[in-house]
């Protein structure tokens, strides 16, 4: 205690030494080259905090603001070192030259600390290169959702929270007559009266996945009302919510009600005439449903008709960039295809009336041969249980139900190893539980219910196409044989998934 008391008493005393021109054999150019450099070092070492301080000042989103204060601080203290190494040609402090030293070591260390407890944090963060290709993806998919909107057969309106119009598509301008330029940044009641402005009361639904639908009376713009029907959904972006309004005229739904109605009337007076056209009538509603449901896709096959014919006739005659867009309309128009297929056949499920016994044995061989050339072409080994007879049940719908199951066991199979399926039932008190069993990819817990959500999808077209409606397909087919549909996975080693059938369903 008496030496660092000293040490203290003295911190400026130079008396013990002798200035270091006066230690060794200096000569004049070796000690003026040590105090330049060390006051070039010391200058530099003193400037480089002010500039970091300068920075942080300007900068006040900057993350880790500690560090660099502790840089700051301990770049600082070593340009002191130097400062001191040259002061002591001339005056000997060494006692305050120990006192910088240690300080400059302690702070060297509290930054390094500090740096290591930030480390993980700091390796969370993406680089500028990621955040490019972040905002590259963000674009491409603001595109396509664009090309979507374009593509659609309804009217669509997106408004923000407070009802203003933020986009519109053609059929929009169509149905309305106004410009795109006379609707966006007006409030959406320019469209429909005051008194209906209900857009607001989806924000109350707590932004579930759900859909508001109202019947409402739209107006042109030279006034005429017209009869509409809406759907409203909500869409949440970084920018807060958004709202997207499907609109449709349903004049002639309106009309064919009236119609219906008067004719009810008329057909009140006999009873034999009532029936016969109440049978006819619901024979050209179901008609009229079939040929508006097909109706979708003339409009889509004539578009890619003649993309195909543009594309066959002049690719790589025109620029670059004209052959990609014709690509992205070629492949967006078989997505489209795609989907409006599985949403017929989606919405068809449960139409046929015939419910009897079904081998499921019979089925699953029937599903494995339709599926022979996948099979093949993926060396898949799939492996069968006893499966069992069962007693009420639609073996179309079953047909499909394994279809989808065993087609998707084979397409995310994991890429270096064989796909391996085993198909097995057994029986439990309420009927049939039933496991397809697979060692592909798996599915991540988060997306165990998801997955059997319509138009759910967790990997990119490019990896695995798909419409993301197979899974909704097995999950209503389950709930028509009154069952459900689960998974059980594992990423990275396989999936199981399980549905059951009622003994006695429907």
């Amino acid at each position: 205690m008496k030496q660092v008391a000293e040490f203290f008493r003295k911190l400026l005393d130079t008396s013990d030494w002798p200035p270091r021109w006066h230690c060794g054999k200096w000569t004049e150019f070796h000690g003026w080259l040590y105090i330049i450099s060390d006051m070039l070092v010391w200058s530099a070492y003193f400037a480089i905090p002010l500039i970091i301080i300068r920075y942080i000042s300007k900068k006040h989103d900057a993350r880790f603001i500690r560090i660099y204060f502790l840089f700051a601080g301990f770049i600082l203290a070593c340009g002191a070192t130097h400062f001191f190494d040259a002061v002591t040609f001339w005056f000997p402090l060494y006692r305050v030259n120990a006192l910088v030293r240690a300080f400059t070591g302690i702070l060297s260390w509290t930054t390094v600390f500090y740096l290591i407890k930030v480390l993980p944090v700091a390796f969370t963060l993406r680089s500028s290169a990621e955040l490019e290709a972040e905002v590259e993806q963000r674009k491409k998919a603001e595109e396509k959702f664009r090309n979507l909107l374009e593509s659609a057969p309804d009217s669509m309106v997106i408004v923000n929270e407070d009802g203003i119009i933020q986009l519109v598509n053609a059929q929009t301008v169509k149905m309305f007559g106004y410009t795109r330029e006379e609707m966006i940044g007006e409030k959406v009641n320019r469209l429909m009266p005051l008194q209906y402005d209900d857009f607001k009361q989806i924000q109350n639904t707590g932004l579930k996945p759900i859909t508001e639908r109202e019947e409402l009376v739209g107006i042109r713009k030279e006034g005429e009302q017209f009869p509409i029907e809406i759907t409203l959904s909500p869409l949440v972006t970084e920018e807060g919510l958004l709202i997207s309004a499907a609109i449709r005229d349903i004049s002639e739904k309106k009309l064919m009600e009236k119609t219906i109605r008067e004719a009810n009337i008329n057909l009140e007076r006999k009873v034999q005439q009532r029936t016969a056209e109440l049978e006819r009538k619901n024979k050209e509603l179901e008609q009229f449903a079939y040929v508006a449901s097909h109706d979708l896709q003339e409009p889509l096959q004539t578009t890619s008709g003649f993309v195909q014919l543009l594309r066959k006739q002049y690719q790589g005659r025109l620029d670059p960039s004209a052959d990609q867009y014709i690509d992205y309309v070629v492949q967006a128009s078989g997505r489209m295809k795609t989907l409006i297929k599985d949403l017929l056949d989606y919405s068809r499920i449960g139409r046929e009336k015939e419910c009897r016994q079904v081998d499921c044995n019979v089925i699953v061989k029937e599903v494995l041969a339709d599926l022979h050339t996948m099979i093949e072409e993926n060396e898949a080994i799939i492996k069968t249980g006893a499966l069992p007879v069962l007693c009420n049940a639609y073996p179309t719908e079953l047909k499909s139900l394994f279809q989808n199951l065993v087609s998707n066991s084979i397409k995310f199979r994991k890429p270096d190893l064989k796909p391996v399926l085993y198909i097995d039932a057994l029986q439990t008190n309420g009927g049939w539980q039933f496991s397809v069993r697979d060692n592909g990819i798996g599915i991540e817990d988060q997306y165990l219910e998801r997955i059997f959500v319509i138009f759910q999808r967790l990997h990119n077209r490019a990896m695995y196409d798909g419409s993301g409606i197979g899974l909704a397909h097995c999950k209503k087919i389950a709930e028509l044989h009154g069952g459900k549909i689960w998974v059980q996975s594992e990423p990275g080693v396989g999936s199981t998934f399980y549905f059951t059938i009622a003994d006695s369903a429907l």
